[in-house]
Order: C-alpha cells, then structure tokens, then sequence
C-alpha cells in the first residue's frame, strides 16, 4: 500500500474541509450579527433616562454599568 492520495481520496478530503469552512464561516457570520444587534439595543438603552428605563419595567442598574 502506498501513502498517496488518489484523486477520489483528496475530493472527498477538499469538499469535507470546504463545508466545515463554510459552517465556521456561517457560525462566525451569525455570531458577529448578533453582536451588532445587542450594541445597537444597548446604545438605545443608554440613550434613555433612567425615569424612561423604569417606565418599560427595565432597572437602570442593569443598563448603566459603566463608571
């Protein structure tokens, strides 16, 4: 037995590693979105006052963790 690839062989190989790039990529895509989505929320948050937050039931201890 040899220790070559055949060209099946390294197909197989390319598509396996191709589609486990393209999950990571989808993984990280989704992921980067998502962190989007919460920055902007949060920035809206902030914007309010803390009268506004208690308004809508949310603690402004929670938004305004900052110094």
């Amino acid at each position: 037995m040899t220790n070559t690839l055949t060209t099946t062989n390294t197909t197989r190989l390319t598509r396996g590693l191709i589609d486990l790039l393209i999950g990571a990529a989808g993984f990280w895509f989704g992921e980067k979105r998502r962190q989007a989505g919460l920055a902007r929320t949060l920035k809206a948050l902030h914007e309010l006052s803390d009268d506004q937050l208690r308004d809508i039931g949310i603690d402004p201890s929670l938004v305004r963790t900052g110094p």
